[in-house]
């Protein structure tokens, strides 16, 4: 399978010229959306009744039947933390006692809420290297949980909150089932059926996209590790079969855009492989598809020292175990090239790798992680990131505004008009109006390949269209870029400031020489040139954010022009290594 899927890849790579269109889902669904929202409502005035109590009863469980290994690796200093009487999570601290869970309910923000009631950091736990100390730790909290945490909340029963606890309390029964009282584990076993039986309830609450993976992933284990789950099993499996054909795309990216979401995916549908081969039921083979599938877009977005490119909301360090999740999967399909369903453009040559945004925004209601950023890109060599885009920030870093920024166009490697984003950014953190359609050409010559982007951000309000061109050459020694644009209304975009921006990976020095062009230095020693033809180019300063929440002092390529009312605004750039 992955070796039909390499020749398929290979034929549409290596095809002279490809032509792809993409037409962003601009639809808000917010009649569906509102009505979604007021049935679960009513449906939660139910939950809250001490009737449904008896809803929630059914047969008590008295073992599980398996514990699927979690592919995903923890973090092991968060979970030392714990040791430590302290759960962290993106920069908040809270102190464990015995009335943790209740002090976070006023003391915490939603965010360390959900972090903390999901149960994900037993994930962390799993890696420290004293187990016995971190099943005591996972116990004690767990036991904590139980004493108001088993009886319905809106909050710490929302779907795809109890979905993440399920999944984490089955991959890492062994901290939390190994302990002698027999009492302690009943009501855990007891908790988790009852929740699933909730779930079976109300896991069309979860929105579109990844928590509908929870969901449904968190179904199917229960179906598969308690006893008598045989209808969990088919709801969850059908459920999830569905789930992934309308979030993962024919390329294997997200619907979201966002790789993040791909690697979480595929970390769900490791863990309902591993939980049917250990149970000895018979796996469905589209489950392995979907992962050999979704693989090849993983390493798409990667460049050559494993770090990701800030496209779609992923961090540069991914945070989720990549390697690891990658080797798990045991898909061996290689890094796809021409993303044409979700709008990623891949080109290596020599050491050098590009890596394009030739996509729309994602659908307004999975939006909320991605930028304003179409036609950016990234140029790495070998193991040096050169052009990177800033990347996503945390809300709780050091600087506040600084996640809202981040997803600004002028964050990004890309044009910028009138200081204007290519695509709106709503206060509810979406992305709206701009962008609605991308036509990208893939052209491949005897001495290099090109990537052409036509977006149409920029036509209602300035009434042209953004055309990018960029062509590496067959040694990956020299990056030439064209931007142009155009269109019928000129008028419309006179006076307005046009704006280049290139921002640099902090490992990168640069300097502007007398004859204008700007030097480039990384730390490997490699030197190449900057130089754009009739406009005025300086060196800024910029952030970069390999974490969410750390954002670290970097350099960025500023070129600047003017547009008049009569003719296209067309500007010539170049990056070239120089040869010692």
């Amino acid at each position: 399978m992955a070796a039909a899927i390499d020749k398929i890849a290979g034929f549409v790579s290596a095809a002279p010229l490809s032509r792809s269109t993409l037409r962003r889902d601009a639809s808000r669904h917010l009649v569906s959306r509102f009505g979604k929202k007021l049935w679960r409502a009513s449906r939660e005035w139910g939950y809250g009744l001490n009737a449904y109590e008896f809803r929630l009863k059914g047969r008590h469980p008295l073992q599980l039947l398996g514990s699927p290994d979690d592919p995903a690796p923890g973090n092991a200093t968060l979970g030392s933390a714990i040791f430590g009487g302290d759960m962290l999570y993106e920069g908040e601290s809270h102190a464990l006692s015995e009335t943790f869970w209740k002090d976070i309910q006023t003391k915490a923000t939603p965010g360390f809420r959900r972090y903390a009631h999901s149960f994900h950091w037993l994930q962390d736990l799993a890696h420290v290297g004293d187990q016995v100390k971190a099943r005591d730790a996972a116990e004690t909290i767990l036991g904590w949980w139980l004493e108001s945490g088993n009886v319905w909340d809106k909050e710490v029963w929302r779907a795809v909150t109890l979905a993440r606890r399920f999944i984490n309390w089955g991959a890492h029964a062994p901290l939390v089932l190994s302990s002698e009282d027999l009492v302690y584990r009943s009501k855990v076993l007891h908790a988790m059926a009852r929740q699933l039986r909730h779930l079976a309830r109300c896991h069309k609450d979860a929105d579109d996209g990844l928590p509908q993976v929870y969901v449904a992933t968190a179904l199917t284990l229960g179906g598969l590790l308690l006893p008598g789950g045989a209808g969990w099993l088919v709801r969850g499996m059908k459920l999830l079969e569905r789930t992934c054909k309308s979030f993962i795309q024919p390329d294997g990216g997200p619907l979201s855009r966002n790789a993040a979401d791909a690697i979480r995916t595929m970390q769900m549908l490791i863990l309902v492989r591993n939980t049917f081969v250990e149970v000895n039921a018979d796996l469905p083979p589209w489950i392995q598809v979907t992962l050999d599938r979704i693989a090849p877009f993983v390493r798409a977005m990667r460049h050559g020292d494993g770090s990701f490119a800030h496209i779609g909301g992923v961090s540069a360090e991914g945070g989720h175990g990549t390697n690891a999740i990658l080797a798990a999967s045991e898909a061996k399909g290689k890094a796809i090239e021409n993303a044409v369903h979700t709008g990623v453009q891949r080109i290596t040559a020599g050491a050098a790798c590009l890596i394009v945004d030739a996509g729309t925004p994602p659908p307004y209601w999975l939006s909320h992680t991605a930028a304003a950023a179409t036609g950016a890109f990234e140029l790495s060599v070998g193991q040096e990131r050169l052009v990177v885009n800033m990347g996503p920030a945390s809300n709780r870093g050091p600087l506040s505004e600084l996640a809202a920024m981040a997803r600004t166009t002028a964050a990004n490697s890309t044009l910028v008009v009138g200081d204007t984003n290519s695509s709106r950014l709503t206060e509810t953190g979406h992305i709206g109006a701009g962008v609605s359609e991308t036509q990208t050409t893939r052209e491949t010559r005897d001495h290099s390949v090109s990537v052409k982007v036509i977006h149409n951000g920029y036509e209602r309000r300035f009434g042209v269209l953004h055309e990018r061109t960029l062509e590496m050459d067959n040694t990956g020694s020299r990056l030439k870029g064209t931007d142009r644009l155009s269109g019928r209304k000129l008028k419309k975009l006179g006076g307005q400031s046009v704006v280049l921006r290139f921002h640099l990976h902090p490992g990168v020095q640069a300097f502007k020489a007398p004859d204008g062009r700007i030097s480039l230095e990384t730390r490997g020693g490699k030197t190449w040139i900057f130089d754009c033809d009739g406009a005025e180019v300086e060196v800024g300063e910029s952030l970069y954010l390999a974490q969410r929440d750390t954002p670290l002092a970097s350099k960025q390529i500023i070129v600047t022009s003017m547009a008049d009312e009569q003719s296209p605004v067309l500007l010539h750039w170049s990056f070239s290594e120089i040869s010692v």
